[in-house]
């Protein structure tokens, strides 16, 4: 027989794993004595001399018993008799047992060990080779009261890693299969994979007790929240390649079956809770269609037509015999099946230095405004980091804006919701954002629009979830957060509004072949963002000789000089009576100044003049 070469650098019970995947998975086909003899006593003169030394010695009865129902249950091996040698190995296993928890049975521990040794030889020869070792069973029985001055004696036998594992498998509410795949997949997250599975399980800690209770209640086995774990590692933030995304892994096209929202504020396939009663319902229904949790899982993974298709063309509903699946299909079931294993039992597996963090809780508040997440974070007396964690739905950093006559729920650190609301009832109106749209135009740089709007680039970015300011796109609808209560200096083509005749000229300008809106720009003191504007140019349409383009200057004034004015953001309930009031002017200049021919077509959100240019310039 070949040895087994030392493991140093994995913990102990991960050596005897890989111990056991160099012995191979040996099958019930082979009897025991057709197995390698490794030192252990399983042979038939091996348990003659056992029973001889028995008779010969001052052996207690109970010891004796043991004794007497191995040397019974291996005759009936030896004769094929497995119904009969699991009877009388029950009982023996059952006697070992109950000596082993009484402190004083008067056989030593080295003494013990070797009737367990010949215990788990002789089961390892009745047990089917994929099965787990079940809690009812008497082998589990064995294995868990198993006390410290024997497991030190039988650490290194390959079946007791083997059982080990197999009980881990049996008290699972789902089925978890014994078999090379899912010892391959142990054998990976204990070595290459060893950090990676340390960080999920330092996750599980967060997300596990949310899942388990909504398992609970949906009346689903609660092992099925290591699904979660192999989806995304419990990582909200998770986005695949195939652009699916959250703890559930959701894509696009199958969120909104379940009642998943995606939109330019929020995606609620990163809400833990919104998507583990999706994942739920989703898995109700394979359930329903297949009637296997291995089928469910692999249907999760490649989807149920697929699997409907691979199954019919295969002719068979044993995953492990199905073919034709998808390779990540083929690896996600028994992959899952070794994170349950492992996560039964971390530290028996050398998990032991896992900082597990804590669960996911919080108080909901209730906000009927854009709210910026790091303004929410100082009235909670909470890091911006934590915020945006309690609430990885949010796609930026700010909370949407409400539909009329409702709220969006704020999730704040537990126990700060009254503190939140009575600190943010103490901001100031000109802390508070309310957001603009911009349509990003030719030419247009993340940087340019946050001086043309006065704001930080960081606050366009952090708004709009842009990460790379360079993949800026023309036609882009961006939303700029605007703290209303300051005054603007914004050039008058952003807003869209054309300058009042009384105080400027309009001229034509022809163009010429050879001219650029940059040159013509320069050359009037305008900006080319304010020729677009005035001439309703949007990109890619260009200019082209003799195109007439229309062109408006400040009367008997310094071209270069920016139009200035004072501006308003328009808020949720505003009419133009209320602003004209508030601004002491009158509804018929509001719509004047800002060409509105109807007060109904106001609009949340929408940038108005409501002081003309000469009183501003006085100012």
């Amino acid at each position: 027989m070949r040895r087994i070469p030392p493991l140093s650098f994995l913990p102990p019970p991960a050596c005897f794993l890989a111990a056991l995947l160099l012995l191979g998975c040996a099958t019930t086909n082979n009897t025991i004595t057709d197995r390698p003899k490794d030192g252990l006593p399983v042979t038939k003169e091996g348990m003659a001399a056992l029973s001889d030394s028995a008779s010969r010695s001052q052996t207690p009865a109970p010891v004796a018993r043991v004794y007497h129902y191995l040397n019974q249950a291996f005759n009936h091996l030896e004769t094929s008799r497995k119904d009969s040698a699991a009877v009388s190995l029950d009982r023996a296993t059952i006697l070992l047992a109950d000596l082993l928890t009484k402190s004083s049975s008067g056989f030593s521990g080295r003494k013990l060990s070797g009737l367990v040794r010949v215990t788990l030889e002789l089961s390892r020869d009745l047990l089917p080779p994929t099965s787990p070792i079940l809690p009812e069973s008497t082998l589990h029985y064995l294995l868990t009261v198993l006390p410290d001055s024997v497991t030190s004696h039988i650490r290194q036998h390959p079946y007791y890693a083997e059982f080990w594992i197999r009980k881990l498998a049996g008290s699972a509410d789902v089925p978890v299969d014994y078999r090379p795949e899912v010892l391959e997949n142990i054998r990976y997250f204990l070595t290459n994979g060893r950090d990676v599975f340390k960080l999920w399980l330092s996750r599980s800690g967060v997300f596990t007790p949310l899942i388990q209770e909504a398992l609970q209640e949906a009346g689903l086995p609660q092992d099925l929240v290591y699904k979660a774990m192999i989806e995304s590692g419990f990582n909200p933030k998770a986005y695949s390649r195939a652009g699916a995304a959250g703890l559930w892994q959701f894509v696009s096209s199958t969120a909104p079956l379940y009642g998943l929202k995606r939109n330019f504020w929020i995606d609620e396939r990163r809400d833990p809770e919104k998507s583990t009663h999706a994942a739920i319902r989703h898995i109700q229904h394979l359930y329903k269609l297949f009637e296997d949790w291995r089928l469910v899982i692999a249907a999760y993974n490649c989807g149920q037509g697929r699997l409907s298709r691979i199954m019919e063309k295969s002719g068979t509903r044993d995953f492990w015999e199905l073919h034709g699946l998808p390779r990540e299909t083929r690896n996600h079931v028994p992959r899952f099946m070794a994170a349950l294993i492992l996560s039964k039992d971390p530290e028996w597996f050398g998990f032991t230095d896992v900082v597990y963090r804590a669960p996911f809780s919080y108080d909901l508040v209730a906000v009927s405004e854009w709210i910026d997440l790091s303004l929410a974070a100082e009235c909670a007396g909470a890091s911006f980091e934590s915020l945006k964690a309690l609430n990885p739905e949010l796609r930026v950093g700010y909370t949407p804006a409400p539909p009329v006559k409702r709220v969006y729920h704020l999730r704040v650190p537990a126990g700060s919701k009254e503190r939140f609301l009575t600190n943010y009832a103490r901001v100031p109106a000109h802390r508070k954002v309310q957001m603009v749209e911009y349509r990003v135009r030719h030419g247009d740089t993340i940087s340019g629009i946050a001086s043309q709007m006065q704001v930080s680039t960081r606050a366009v970015m952090d708004a709009n979830g842009i990460h790379n300011p360079k993949r800026l796109q023309v036609g882009t609808r961006l939303k700029i957060p605007i703290r209303p209560g300051r005054q603007y200096v914004a050039k008058r083509n952003t807003l869209g509004v054309s300058p009042d005749e009384s105080s400027h000229e309009r001229h034509t300008y022809r163009v010429r072949k050879g001219d650029t809106l940059w040159r013509i720009a320069k050359d009037e003191g305008v900006t080319p963002d304010q020729i677009r504007t005035w001439n309703n140019i949007t990109a890619p349409r260009h200019i082209f000789p003799g195109d007439r383009l229309v062109i408006w200057q400040p009367k008997g004034g310094n071209p270069d000089t920016p139009l200035l004015g004072n501006f308003y953001l328009v808020r949720p309930g505003d009419t133009l009576w209320e602003i004209a009031r508030d601004f002491d002017t009158s509804v018929r200049n509001l719509k004047k100044w800002n060409g509105i021919r109807h007060a109904s077509s106001l609009k949340a959100g929408r940038l108005i003049l409501v002081r003309p240019l000469e009183e501003n310039a006085a100012d």
